[in-house]
This record gives structure tokens, C-alpha cells and sequence, in this order.
């Protein structure tokens, strides 16, 4: 299995036939929506509000709140921090920094005549659900290697009658290639054997790049400036990429080291998920007085289509009596899998106090149940590996992963033209026993006139997580900081 990196949680990097694990459907069902300037500034927190093109992804009934077609657009920068720690070994900070978009929508205000409906409101365009963009960086002395599991493996398919051509391609056959792993007097042995635990040095270096892109297709209406009612088909699309190069190497040297005969090792990961999916959004906002406004909205399951295409390569330099080897760099296959996830349904319920024209509080809180994800690895290939591999990775996240609660709260102070913004998220941890949360602080601005808004928001997100090469291989602790910087065009006409 490999299980990869995911902004502010945690990571697992490992090698496998398959790239799927439990661990990354997270990668599509714990989001951070952005969406406009406006929206991230509060925090997230309109779900009763609306007049926002980012509640249609969290509560369309805000759609209906629009008095004006209007066009937005949303540039944004982020800059990801990540220090991460080998046990015994000093942090190690690594940077990212990215340029993309959170945000563009267009919406179609109505206002039909003689009726009580006062709004009948269409919007399309894109929302940010996740950002990807991500790198981490650890180098230190400790215990362990990737060949334990490599050799451990071989040993099992030799002794159960396999030969080499059943060793996985992605990992244990490129070893056996290498010459890791051979036969001395009749006997199947590699360099760690006897040093399993001895200490060398390891590095890792993985990036992750891209980010899940909604497409909302709204539709919305007020129905007597009291009950706005509202749907959504959100069409999600992945594009999420991975890089990741491993280093073990015996300060030593092949002969005088920690682990005899033993030099280095290199081994990359290369992971390209992309796919689409459709799911259904559907809200309400009532108004119980001009001050006050409750919301609730349903988001049934997301149902993605996904396709992984995956590619190792290592090499392996060792020495032995008559000199030392640099060994060539070995490839495998490219692989690719079809499969399809399913993700929970989501509950949010929210309210807000509109204080005239001076500006708001408003808090949403989302309830889900991150272990009801669920992988499909049948619909396309039923066989009997992938239906084993399927009921695995789903009792697995079943066993897991837990239900959580989200907390999104966030103002907004008006000044003549002039807005001042706050807000807060309180993500609830997704890991069966986790009582603790991810947190994100934000603050916008903004000048809006009659036609035209220019917003600036700041968003401080932070969490904790690990990251490692594979089984067998040392783990570093991260501490992970993630400052996103969005700027709205927005033009009402």
C-alpha cells in the first residue's frame, strides 16, 4: 500500500503493486474549502448568510441571497512551512510555495414579477476544496531499512514456491534485480541480515503538488425575502501528484560500516492521481428576523472516479571482497489502476446575526463520519485480489477513521465601503481516538462600491503528522504550516 502526504494531518509514504491505502481517501474527504477572498476571510462561516459565490459548495441556499448577476475571479498564493524530525536528530524545514486559483463564478440574478418568489438566482463556476501543494524534507541517523520488507517478502513467494517473476514489481523485484538480495552458499540472505536494527543515515525529500477543484452548477430561490432555498451539482476533479526520493547510505562506507558490505540505496516514488466525481448539495436559510438567520445543508456522498499512474526506480551500491559496486539505476513497469472511492455524507447546520448594515457574526458547524469512505477496486477488474484488497483497505478505514465535528466561525465589520474580516476553523481529527483538532485562523479586507469589490484574505492553517519511506524504514514527526493569500476581483452588473 502507499499511504501519501496530506496538507496539515499527516503522511505515510510506502510501496506497493496498488497505491491506494486508507489513509488517502482523506485526501478527498477532509477539505478546506477556500472559494472567494470573502469567504476565507470569515473563516468559511456563511453557511446562513450567502451573497457569496463560496457557499455554493457549502450552502447553496446563500445563491438565492444575490440581488445582481455578478463575476468573480480569485488568484491566491500558498506557502507551506513543514519541519520535520527524526527521533534524535535536529528539525529540518522545508518550503513550498504555489500559485493558483480558488475561485472563478458567475451567477444570474432573476427577480420574477408578480409572484412570491423575490429571487430565482443561477450560478456556475469553480471552487478550491483541497490544495495539495506541499514539501518535506528529514535527514538523520536512526534504526531501521526498506530492505527488511524487501527480503522479508522475497522470502515468502521462495519459500511458498514462487521464484522472482511473482516478487513485486515495484519494490522487492527491483531489489532482487539489484542484487540486494541473493543466494550465498544455497541460502537466501541480504547485507542487513543480522543488522536489521543497525543505524545509518536516511534522507527523504517528497513533494506533493495540485488540488481538488469543484465545479458548482447552482440553482437558488428567496421565496418571500424569508426562506431561501437551494441545490447544488458539485463535479469535483483530482489532480493530485507526488514525488518522493529515499536515501539510506552507512556513513561507514561498503566495508567499514555500520552494516557490512553495505553502501547506499536510492528509491523514488512517483504518484499521478486524477478523476472527477458529482455529488448533490442541498440547503436551506431562514430568516427569523432581519437580525437573525438559521441554515442547514445535506452533501450527499461524492462519488469519484480515480486513476492512479505509478513508477519506482532504485539502485543499490554495496561492496564486497573484491571492490565496491555502483550499482545502475533500475526501473519498473509504469503501473495504472482504475478505481472509484466514495465519501461520506456531510450535515452542517449554521446561524448568524446581521447587525444592519455594520456587519455580522456567523458560525456553521459540519458533522461527518470519515469512517463511511468507502474504495470500489471491482467495477472494473472483478477479481478475487482486488475484491480481497478492497474488503482490506475498507475494515481498515473502518477501524480507523471516526466521526468529527468542524467549527467554523468568522465576522465581518463594515465600514462605509471598507470590510474588516476574522474567523476561525476548528477541524475535528479524523483518526479513530483522536480528540484533538486542526486549527486555522484568517483575516481579510476589502473595498466594495456599487459595481465593484476588490477582497484580500490570509489564511494561517496548522497540524501535526508524520512521514516515512516504506515499512521497516524510521519515521519523522512534522509539524506542518500552511499560509494561503487569496485576492477576489468581483463586478456586479
Amino acid at each position: 500500500m502507499k499511504r501519501y502526504f496530506l496538507p496539515t494531518l499527516f503522511s505515510f509514504l510506502s510501496a506497493s503493486l496498488l497505491a491506494q491505502s486508507a489513509g488517502d481517501v482523506l485526501n478527498y474527504s477532509f477539505l478546506r474549502p477556500s472559494g472567494t477572498a470573502r469567504f476565507t476571510g470569515v473563516g468559511g462561516a456563511m453557511g446562513a448568510l450567502g451573497a457569496d459565490f463560496g457557499t455554493l459548495s457549502t450552502n447553496p441556499a446563500g445563491l438565492a441571497m444575490y440581488r445582481s448577476d455578478e463575476f468573480t475571479v480569485t488568484p491566491s498564493l500558498r506557502f507551506a512551512h513543514t519541519d520535520a524530525t527524526l527521533q534524535g536528530n535536529a528539525p529540518i524545514g522545508e518550503d513550498r510555495s504555489a500559485f493558483g486559483f480558488d475561485n472563478v463564478g458567475l451567477v444570474f440574478n432573476t427577480t420574477p414579477r408578480g409572484s412570491r418568489w423575490k429571487t430565482f438566482n443561477v450560478g456556475i463556476g469553480l471552487n478550491k476544496m483541497n490544495n495539495y501543494n506541499q514539501a518535506v524534507y528529514y535527514n538523520g541517523n536512526a534504526s531501521g531499512s526498506l530492505m527488511n520488507a524487501y527480503f522479508d517478502e522475497t522470502e515468502s513467494v521462495f519459500n511458498s514456491g514462487g521464484t522472482d517473476a511473482d516478487l513485486n514489481p515495484f519494490g522487492a523485484q527491483l531489489a532482487w534485480d539489484a542484487n540486494a538480495i541473493y543466494y550465498q552458499n544455497d541460502t537466501l540472505t541480504y547485507d542487513f541480515a543480522g543488522f536489521e536494527n543497525a543505524v545509518t543515515e536516511h534522507s527523504q525529500t517528497a513533494t506533493t503538488f495540485g488540488g481538488m477543484n469543484e465545479l458548482a452548477l447552482s440553482f437558488a430561490g428567496n421565496y418571500n425575502e424569508q426562506l431561501m432555498v437551494g441545490v447544488t451539482i458539485g463535479v469535483p476533479f483530482v489532480n493530485y501528484r507526488l514525488e518522493s526520493e529515499y536515501i539510506q547510505r552507512d556513513p561507514g562506507g561498503d566495508v567499514a560500516g555500520s552494516v557490512p558490505y553495505f553502501g547506499q540505496l536510492i528509491y523514488t516514488d512517483y504518484l499521478r492521481t486524477e478523476g472527477i466525481g458529482i455529488n448533490l448539495k442541498m440547503g436551506l436559510i431562514y430568516k427569523v428576523s432581519q437580525m437573525v438567520r438559521l441554515g442547514v445543508a445535506f452533501h450527499t456522498p461524492t462519488a469519484l472516479g480515480l486513476t492512479d499512474n505509478f513508477s519506482n526506480t532504485f539502485a543499490y551500491d554495496y561492496g564486497d571482497g573484491s571492490g565496491s559496486y555502483t550499482g545502475e539505476t533500475l526501473y519498473s513497469p509504469d503501473g495504472v489502476f482504475d478505481y472509484k472511492l466514495r465519501t461520506p455524507w456531510r450535515f452542517s447546520a449554521s446561524s448568524a446575526f446581521v447587525f444592519r448594515k455594520y456587519g455580522f457574526i456567523s458560525a456553521d458547524v459540519e458533522w461527518l463520519d470519515y469512517g463511511n469512505n468507502r474504495y470500489d477496486f471491482t467495477s472494473n477488474v472483478s477479481n478475487n485480489e482486488n475484491q480481497a484488497l478492497e474488503r482490506e483497505i475498507n475494515n481498515e478505514i473502518r477501524r480507523s477513521y471516526q466521526s468529527a465535528m468542524n467549527v467554523r466561525v468568522g465576522g465581518e465589520l463594515a465600514l462605509d465601503q471598507f470590510r474588516l474580516r476574522a474567523g476561525v476553523n476548528l477541524n475535528g481529527n479524523p483518526e479513530e481516538g483522536g480528540n484533538d483538532f486542526n486549527t486555522a485562523f484568517s483575516l481579510g479586507a476589502g473595498v466594495h462600491t456599487g459595481s465593484f469589490f476588490i477582497d484580500l484574505a490570509y489564511r494561517r492553517s496548522t497540524g501535526e503528522g508524520f512521514v516515512g519511506a516504506g515499512a521497516g524504514t524510521p519515521v519523522a514527526l512534522t509539524d506542518n504550516t500552511m499560509n494561503d493569500v487569496s485576492l477576489t476581483l468581483g463586478f456586479k452588473f
